[in-house]
């Protein structure tokens, strides 16, 4: 073994330290401002991370700051359908955080593939960039992910607040059908564009 191998290597009370820090730090993501169980967020959270099979700190960082950008895009979509009628603007801008979040999962999922890979590949001599932990980006990855969902709830909750019960009913349940992803947006909008140059 190597001394760069050797230096990489996490104990099992580190890797625990860094699992449970995972966990508290998804957690606020599963949290429904309704009801506010931390309990069941944290259950969520835990299975979540738990499928990725982190097999290193970098593996797991990478599988956090995954789940939480999905889940801060998701919210993003979800409020961008709820306030189209009210403000094109503030739907664009919102649909704009969604993909902006997508793009920043998609390039955090190749690079844990790429991880994954080199392990599988020789995982006697894993590099310190491709098994430690970085604290300061997975800081930076999470608040912003956690900003842009306070956001798009943000939105959601003044919909409620200002809507009849009926109209926030009728909206609320569209949303939950609608069948939106970031890919299918991005799609959308491609198409949506292309129409435009082409009339």
């Amino acid at each position: 073994m190597t001394d760069a191998s050797r230096s990489t290597q996490s104990s099992p009370q580190l890797t625990e330290r860094l699992r449970a820090q995972a966990i508290a730090a998804l957690t606020p993501f599963f949290i429904d401002g309704h009801t506010c169980d931390e309990t069941s967020a944290r259950v969520v959270a835990e299975g979540m991370l738990d499928d990725y099979n982190a097999a290193t700190p970098k593996e797991l960082q990478l599988s956090t700051q995954i789940i939480a950008l999905g889940w801060a895009s998701l919210a993003c979509l979800s409020a961008a359908m709820v306030v189209k009628d009210e403000s094109l603007d503030e739907m664009l801008r919102l649909q704009d955080a969604a993909l902006a979040l997508h793009r920043s999962s998609q390039k955090a999922t190749k690079a844990l593939g790429a991880r994954r890979k080199e392990r599988m590949k020789n995982p006697r001599a894993l590099t310190p960039e491709n098994a430690r932990w970085d604290e300061g980006v997975f800081q930076l990855v999470i608040n912003q992910a956690m900003e842009k969902m306070n956001d798009a709830n943000a939105r959601l909750a003044a919909f409620m607040a200002a809507s009849p019960p009926a109209e926030q009913t009728a909206k609320l349940s569209f949303v939950t059908r609608e069948p939106m992803t970031p890919g299918v947006l991005a799609r959308r909008r491609r198409r949506s564009g292309a129409a435009a140059k082409n009339p």
